[in-house]
């Protein structure tokens, strides 16, 4: 689900199933979509299992998404905003110009902005998964030179922020997919990886986590800058590493150093330790011939 890109499609009597909104996203002209999404309130999630005849029926759907012949599905929809109403319905993004969307785009992230810091991290990510809405791939696809720049500086951005707001939330997973968004269009994004590898080192995942943080380390470095939060996270997964070497050597340890009041098993304890002692020592090498014949007139 992380993996989706939130869509707008129109939900109402006199637009459910318009023609000229055929294409308003991948899966969103059906009409399940707009039955079930009807009975949903802004922030609310459900799954509804969808018949055949309210999906793609008969003929199903051999562009994006593939859907087979009278194929039922099982919708996961969750409602981020409505915009507009019935009797004054929102303008339709393939009506909206370059600059009325990225307008949008820096309304929603403001909103989102604002939310985040009063302590509302699921309206602020709802705030910000509905600019990207207006930051569609194929949108995207057809922009150049200023326009891309802009639109690229505005998608890293959305995306960084959700990184802050799942991290806050421990969604972990959320953060590293988010994160993965922005060093996609922002390769040296130093608080991307930062905030991965604390989504990694969360996870357990120690390697991948200080990786991130080197990086992160490196590119505030060249820009002649100390990220004081990544060179923490790196003495803390030092710490860590040492603590955890600390604790399986008193383990190890203690498998041989173990006494009792028993002189049968402390014996049986020295015993083992003397094997895996003789185990763990090379064996002698063979004598060679002058060393045996050295070795018989010396009685050996």
């Amino acid at each position: 689900r992380v993996d989706a890109e939130p869509i707008q499609f129109v939900c109402s009597d006199r637009f459910a199933l318009d023609d000229r909104i055929a294409g308003r996203g991948a899966g969103s002209n059906i009409p399940a979509l707009d039955v079930c999404a009807a009975g949903l309130a802004t922030g609310e999630r459900a799954t509804f299992d969808a018949p055949a005849e309210l999906c793609y029926g008969k003929a199903g759907s051999f562009s994006f998404p593939a859907v087979g012949k009278n194929r039922a599905l099982r919708l996961d929809i969750e409602v981020l905003g409505v915009l507009g109403s019935a009797d004054a319905p929102d303008v339709l993004q393939s009506d909206m110009t370059y600059e009325a969307r990225v307008e949008r785009v820096k309304r929603h992230r403001a909103n989102g902005n604002a939310s985040f810091t009063t302590g509302d991290t699921a309206g602020a990510i709802r705030e910000y998964s509905m600019a990207l809405t207006y930051l569609t791939e194929d949108f995207m696809m057809q922009l150049f030179d200023k326009y891309e720049v802009e639109a690229n500086k505005e998608y890293a951005s959305l995306h960084g922020n959700l990184c802050a707001a799942y991290l806050k939330l421990d969604a972990f997973e959320d953060v590293v997919a988010h994160a993965g968004y922005v060093l996609k269009v922002d390769a040296n994004n130093a608080k991307a990886y930062y905030r991965r590898g604390k989504a990694r080192a969360s996870l357990g995942q120690d390697d991948a986590a200080r990786e991130d943080f080197l990086k992160a380390k490196k590119i505030t470095e060249d820009a002649g800058e100390r990220d004081a939060n990544v060179v923490k996270a790196l003495r803390d997964l030092d710490v860590e590493a040492r603590a955890r070497e600390k604790a399986s050597s008193k383990v190890f340890k203690g498998m041989f150093t173990t006494t009792t009041n028993d002189p049968t098993a402390n014996a049986d304890a020295a015993a083992i330790a003397s094997a895996v002692a003789d185990a763990a020592s090379p064996p002698s090498p063979p004598l060679g011939f002058f060393s045996r014949v050295f070795g018989s007139r010396r009685g050996r």
